[in-house]
Order: C-alpha cells, then structure tokens, then sequence
C-alpha cells in the first residue's frame, strides 16, 4: 500500500489527481513505502524522569502595564525622526506568504514542510548617529533620535540589526501607532555579539528610537547599527491581528481552521494538558530570506538550583543556531470559547508574553526534533513540563495530549492513541516516531513542534506531521495517523541538558574558541567555553587581556551560547592586537588551563 506523509507544519491542501506523481518526486521522503516497524530504533540505555514546575514570572498585567508606558513615553519624545526605508514585495512574494491568491499553487503549497508566514528584504542601512545632531530631540533625560521603516500591507514587521553598539546608558526601542513597545535593547544586543532581531511590531510600519544619556555628545560618534534586513508579514501571521469582526459558521474554531480542530478553552480537556497551556507557545522565526511559524513547549530539568529555559520543537522547523537566534516565542496566546478569534488582542490581561533569540543545545533529523534555550526566562505563570524516556512507540492504545498552534491559531486541544496498527512511512520508522490516530480535536500547519504528554503530563515526544494514505484531509483520522518524535529514542542525546547528573562530577571547562575582530574604535574578542563533551557552558566568568595595539583587562559572562564578547580600551587606528584569556571561573566547575586549545588569539 502506498502511503504518505506529511510534515506537520505544512499546508494542507488538496492536490489533484494528476499532481500524485510529480509531488512525490518532489517530496522525496515524504510520500513512502511502509517499512519495516522495528527499523533504526535504538531503546534507552536508562529510564529517566521527572515532574513538571510551575515558576512565577512578572504578570500579564504588569508586564502590559510597562509595555503602555514605555509606548506613552516613546510618542511624546521620538516625533523626530524621517522614514528611512519603504520595503516592496513582488507579486510572487505575496503569493507565497497568501497575501494574494495563487490558483496555480496548489502544488507549491503542499510542498511546503513549514507554514510560511513572511519574506526577509534587505535592507542595509547604516545608522551612525554622529550625522544626526540635529534630528536629536531633548527629552530632559537625554537625547532622542527616532525614524521609522514602512512595508505597506505588512501584518507585523521586524528588523535584524548587525554591528549593533550602543555606550552606555544609550537604548534602542522600536514601537508601532497603537501601543506596542520594545526595549531597551542595550550594549552589544541581547546576544553579545552584535547581531539580533527585534520583536516583532504589529502593522505595516516600524517606528524606531535610540536614546542617548544626559552625557549623549560623548556617546554620539559610538552609536551605530546597521539594519540588515526587515521582516514583512502577511495575512498566515495571525496573532498580528488587532481588529476582526466575530467569526460565523459551522467550525469549531477560527474559519482558517478544519473543522475538526478544537479551540482549548471549550469543552473539557484532560488535566494531563493543563500546565501545557502555560508552556506551549506560537513561535515565528527567519530562516533563509522567508518567516515561518510552528510550536514548542518548555521543558523541566532535574537541577532545582536554578531556571533554565529549555525549549523543545521540530528540527524540521529549525535547526540552525541563526535561525534560532531569530525566534520570537510567543506565550498565552489562546482565545475564549464561542468568541472572536481575535479576541485575545483586545484582553489586556491575556497579554501575550514573548521571548526574543535562543540557541540550539541538540538537534537530529532522526526522530525530528530540536532543544533549545531560550535567550530570555519568561514571564508571567509559566509550566515547564515534565518528561520521561520511558518508550510509548510499542504501547498500543496509550493516550497522548497536545496544545498546539494549529495555521497559526490561538491554542488548540487534540488527543491521540498510539496506534501499532497505523503502517508507517518509511523515512519515519516506529520507535524512533510514535504513531497515533486521532481520538478528539486535530493537528494543521503551524502545530509542527508541538510537545505530546502522556496521561501524566510528561512529555514523550513532539510532533514531526501526519502519515497516510489522505494527508490532505485533516479530520480523516481513519486513513491517516498522526506522527511524533520519540523522546525515548533521542534521551541520551539531551540528557545532559534535562538530567544534568547524568555526567556524574560536574565538566571541566576549556576554551573552545577565540575569535578576534575590529569594530571602528575597538578590539572585540568572542569567546567560546565549552565543557569537555562540547557543551556549550553559560554563566562562566572570562577574564582576559589585549594587547600589542589594543589595551585593558575585561570581564564578562557567557551567554546561552557559551559566548561572551570583551571590549578594549578605546583603540583608534590600529591594524592588529592580540588577547589572552587569564581565567575561567563558574561556581565549582574546574578550568582546563589550556591544554584543549590555545588561549591566546590576535590580529
């Protein structure tokens, strides 16, 4: 028998006859011959696991609070500013992001292995505030410049920013007409290196500002970023919604939606999903020139010592630490049952709460799925869901859960059984896959990534897409079944992460890395600490020393990424320099003095 799969954050759409053919061609991989249900699958070499936490971030409310006032703020000072860019989009740009229809996209649509929600356009524009004095406004605490960028018809816009330096005191925000506010963004970004994008702004004009301190002339000629590319996205961007008369008809959700797709908020869920709803987020993020969405969902770990945000999604959704570094992911992002499905958007206290950047700790196209850390803790009441590697693949009928962001949708509900009946696709074999049918609810495009917990709420899996023989019905759960990756099959590549005593004595750190550069009037050097597995280690403290042209000792803490960027003393004109480090310290972690890499790096 002939089966197919399809990736879960791709379109679904009906093909016609004629196109079967050309579109397994096309999707070589995804459209297969069952196979073997034994085949590649390797079982834990432990069991493992733990419960899941509940942590007390800064409320909704609080958090709007702050958001209204830094808005309120930037209206009255950044009036300054001219509009410094007008993006354009080809007609084949609208089409791809559904900006306009395409009667002959069928084909492309259903080839498509995430949901696609925007284009990236470059920009290049160079911002040095040294040639704006005169634009700058007094805002009695400071200097303020501020211009805008315009992208007519956009949904919402974002910017990446590369060789990003404010001194400081200096802040960069950027904001839109009707309330949205973002920043500060300080220092070297929230990276360290440079290089981020900014969170997303509602509408198809983007309103910047930097604000300079009391003592802003000295810092003028050290301000400068350049803005790389803008983010425009289209009408499948669905949170960018503010305004939307109340939906009407026979489905049971929004209208994007099939009908067997099940808002969260009605009918009664099973409480193995409850703290899902408080971990789960609508995650949108660049890769390649495009946008794209799909979900993901906070994971606990085993060291109660402190917060670390572990996140989990698909690999085919990302992979890559750039297109990681662009992720915005997007808490609360639900709607009340029988309402408008944009009604989240006018509830002030179901604010949804964001993060900006992260970085990936393991990822494998072997059971589809990606672990990262996210760049920022997030707010408000957050669940980080518990797990365990105990296998599921073989159990049949075991029930699973799922919260996820169907077509970009506010939360949804869907539950499962694992079904060892189900014939399986042979690019995904079960055991490192868990097949299911469908029991309540369904999963679209924009669900990829989505956590599944079994009745306990661990995790045991997130979803890579569905396999059948009529993947492009949603509610056939008969022909079809719904496929996710088994946790059980890659624990011993995350257990380091979400079991940190699987290690026995804590690593020793090295070195992995130095990268040196020259940016304008200073030496930079980027630093790369890494465990003695390649682990990437956070919060360690490097200590180090330019010279031959550059001068100064500097401290700084690595970020998520196990990076952290020093600075010189102020260097003008200089052609080269060298840097050592002198120290590495992180709690009781053990310092390899050296002898994994050289310490000393220059140019």
């Amino acid at each position: 028998m002939r089966m197919q799969s399809l990736l879960a954050s791709a379109m679904l759409v009906s093909l016609p006859a004629t196109a079967q053919n050309l579109l397994a061609d096309l999707n070589e991989g995804e459209n297969c011959e069952v196979s073997s249900i034994y085949a590649d699958y390797q079982a834990p070499k432990r069991l493992a696991s733990v419960g899941g936490e509940i942590i007390e971030g800064p409320s909704a409310e609080f958090l709007a609070s702050e958001q209204h006032a830094t808005w309120t703020w930037l209206n009255e000072f950044a009036v300054n500013g001219d509009k410094m860019a007008t993006i354009s989009l080809s007609e084949s740009d609208l089409m791809a992001i559904g900006a306009i229809d395409c009667p002959q996209c069928d084909l492309l649509k259903a080839q498509e292995r995430r949901v696609q929600v925007g284009v990236s356009k470059n920009v290049g524009v160079t911002v040095d505030l040294s040639n704006h004095v005169k634009a700058m406004v007094d805002t009695g605490q400071g200097m303020m410049w501020s211009s805008s960028i315009s992208s007519p018809g956009a949904s919402a816009m974002r910017m990446e920013v590369r060789d990003f330096n404010m001194p400081k005191g200096a802040e960069l925000y950027v904001f839109n007409s009707h309330g949205e506010a973002f920043g500060p963004y300080t220092g070297m970004g929230p990276n360290g290196n440079g290089h981020f994008w900014t969170n997303s702004i509602t509408g198809d004009n983007l309103r910047m500002a930097i604000r300079l301190p009391n003592e802003g002339d000295k810092a003028l000629g050290e301000t400068f970023m350049t803005i790389a590319t803008v983010g425009h996205m289209g009408p499948r961007f669905r949170i960018a919604r503010n305004i939307a008369p109340a939906e009407v008809g026979d489905k049971a959700f929004c209208s994007f939606n099939e009908s067997c797709v099940n808002n969260a908020n009605c009918g009664s869920t099973n409480n193995a999903v409850n703290d899902a709803r408080l971990a789960v987020a609508h995650m949108i993020y660049q890769s390649g020139p495009s946008y794209y969405i799909c979900s993901g969902g906070l994971l606990n770990d085993t060291d109660n010592s402190s917060v670390r945000p572990l996140f989990l999604t698909a690999n085919h959704c990302l992979s890559t630490n750039s297109e990681a570094a662009s992720l915005e992911a997007i808490f609360d992002f639900d709607t009340p049952c029988g309402g408008n499905c944009d009604q989240y958007a006018q509830n002030t206290s179901n604010y949804p709460i964001r993060t900006n950047g992260s970085s990936v700790l393991s990822t494998s196209g072997t059971s589809d799925y990606t672990l990262l850390e996210l760049s920022q803790t997030p707010g408000g009441t957050r669940a980080y869901l518990g797990w365990t590697n105990s296998a599921v693949a073989f159990s049949n009928n075991t029930p699973l859960y799922r919260i996820s962001h169907p077509s970009g949708a506010p939360q949804a509900y869907s539950e499962h059984s694992v079904d060892t009946s189900k014939g399986t696709c042979g690019s995904w074999p079960r055991g490192n896959w868990i097949y299911s049918h469908d029991e309540n609810g369904a999963t679209e495009g924009g669900s990829s990534g989505s956590p599944v917990v079994n009745s306990s709420g661990q995790v045991v899996g997130q979803l890579s897409g569905g396999c059948g023989t009529n993947v492009n019905d949603t509610c056939d759960n008969i022909n079809n079944a719904t496929v996710d990756g088994a946790l059980a099959a890659y624990f011993n590549n995350v257990a380091q992460y979400l079991d940190p005593s699987v290690g026995g004595n804590d690593p020793t750190m090295h070195v992995h890395s130095i990268v040196p550069k020259l940016r304008r009037r200073n030496a930079l050097a980027q630093v790369f600490i890494r465990d003695e597995n390649g682990a990437k280690i956070s919060g360690a403290t490097v200590t180090g020393t330019f010279s031959n042209g550059a001068s100064g000792t500097k401290s700084g803490t690595t970020n998520s990424k196990g990076k952290v960027t020093l600075k010189s003393n102020r260097a003008n004109g200089i052609s080269s320099f060298d840097f050592c480090v002198d120290n590495v310290t992180h709690g009781t972690l053990v310092y390899d003095d050296g002898s994994n890499v050289e310490t000393c790096d220059g140019i």
